[in-house]
């Protein structure tokens, strides 16, 4: 057996594995500074890298087709190492969902416990993932897609909607002959749940993966 094969047979197994006919095996290039931070995000909701970077994307995607994101694009005569050479912040504004993410897990609300947190990122995940994909996402779908009951995800997205990170717009079309409430995330998140857990804890959010460097 070749050296750093036996490591390397699990994770090809993995990729084989979560690899479909609607799934396409994609490299991202990051400053180092962004992979840290995008391990430590995978870690704290339990996701793999490649997967979340997947979903970071394709929200990202969406977000710019409906005018939500501003997206800043290299010149044509960059190469992806001068851009991970450019300051990560400006990589990563592209990714909102992110910013989100690091966040909720780096705030101390006094009720949240550390696995609270983590439903509550994974949600902004779900709920960023179902709009990339072109879909409506209420408190019924994500029932369905998670294996919950629809009234648990009322409660969670009421709490994260009243720290300002979600929002519930009455949508028509979305199923036949009828209306639901659509989950939305509000693109002044980040301001909102910092201003919240400033009014409730008297401190801003210190970002965890930040204070970890």
């Amino acid at each position: 057996m070749s050296k750093g094969s036996g490591s390397s047979e699990p994770k090809k197994k993995w990729w084989q594995e979560s690899l479909s006919e609607q799934l396409v095996d994609s490299r991202a290039i990051l400053p180092r500074e962004g992979h840290e931070r995008i391990k430590i995000l995978a870690e704290q909701i339990g996701e793999r890298v490649p997967i979340l970077l997947g979903k970071f994307v394709m929200a990202s995607l969406s977000m710019f087709d409906r005018g939500k994101a501003d997206l800043e694009m290299p010149p044509k005569s960059e190469t992806g190492f001068d851009m991970a050479r450019r300051s990560a912040t400006t990589v990563l504004l592209d990714s909102d969902v992110f910013e989100i993410c690091s966040a909720i897990v780096s705030s101390r609300f006094p009720e949240d416990t550390g696995a609270a947190r983590m439903r509550q990122a994974a949600m902004v995940v779900t709920v960023a993932t179902e709009i990339a994909a072109g879909r409506k996402p209420t408190a019924t779908s994500l029932a369905q897609i998670t294996g919950n009951q629809a009234s648990s995800l009322v409660m969670l997205s009421s709490l994260l909607e009243d720290r300002g990170i979600l929002r519930k717009v009455q949508t028509a079309g979305v199923g036949v002959g009828r209306s639901a409430k659509v989950f939305e995330i509000r693109p002044d998140a980040v301001d909102a749940i910092n201003a919240a857990h400033l009014a409730q804890t008297g401190a801003s959010i210190i970002r965890a993966d930040m204070a970890a460097r």
